[in-house]
């Protein structure tokens, strides 16, 4: 009976130190040092840490709208910090980090980031201030296409124009002058087209972000 007492009495203890162990780390912030840790920020090893320590990225302004375009790329970035801010990185996976700007010294900062080049890619931001806090990764995407659709053409008894492209084809045009052309909407990453009796002189395709492909003559 003895026995079955003590048994008790410590399993009530260790709800016990379960319940205080639970109350302290939700009210000391332990989960956000925890969550900080999870994303590589220097916040988590710090026992002052409050998360108010952390810079905010208040907004990335994305030019394209993370719309496929086949035009530059600029990145707006706002952001605030209570510290002043040190510098502003963006990355691909989250574990190379490049630099945007730094030596920044102030408590708000206006940066911007230009992609020229194809590509489609989620680009991740973050800002660190002077006490070593980053801020929480903030994502945007991409999607650069400037790749112009490639044609083929084979002067046979039949006339047969081979056009592909690395994302859908939307036109082909044809032209007497090089100046004035005519459209013909079609669809699809690659296309065959057989013309009997061809009255055009020129022929080219268009993507469906407007890359245009070079102009090739019909003999």
């Amino acid at each position: 009976m003895k026995k079955d007492k003590r048994n008790i009495l410590i399993f009530v203890v260790i709800v016990l130190i379960v319940i205080f162990i639970s109350y302290f780390v939700f009210s000391s912030g332990i989960t956000d040092k925890l969550r900080a840790s999870a994303q590589g920020m220097k916040a988590s090893v710090d026992k002052e840490f409050n998360k108010s320590d952390l810079p905010i990225i208040n907004e990335v302004i994305n030019s394209s709208g993370e719309n496929l375009v086949n035009t530059n790329v600029s990145l707006i970035i706002n952001t605030s910090s209570k510290y002043n801010i040190k510098k502003v990185e963006y990355s691909f996976d989250l574990k190379n980090w490049k630099i945007i700007e730094e030596d920044i010294n102030k408590k708000e900062a206006s940066v911007r980031l230009n992609f020229s080049k194809t590509m489609n890619e989620s680009v991740y931001i973050r800002v660190e201030n002077d006490r070593g806090y980053k801020s929480y990764p903030y994502e945007t995407i991409v999607n650069i296409d400037k790749d112009a659709p490639v044609m083929e053409i084979n002067n046979n008894e039949a006339l047969v124009i081979y056009a592909k492209d690395n994302i859908k084809l939307s036109k082909v045009q044809y032209s007497y002058d090089k100046l004035n052309w005519d459209s013909e909407d079609i669809s699809g990453e690659e296309i065959s087209l057989r013309k009997e009796n061809f009255g055009y002189k020129y022929i080219r395709v268009v993507d469906s972000v407007g890359n245009i492909s070079r102009v090739k003559e019909v003999k």
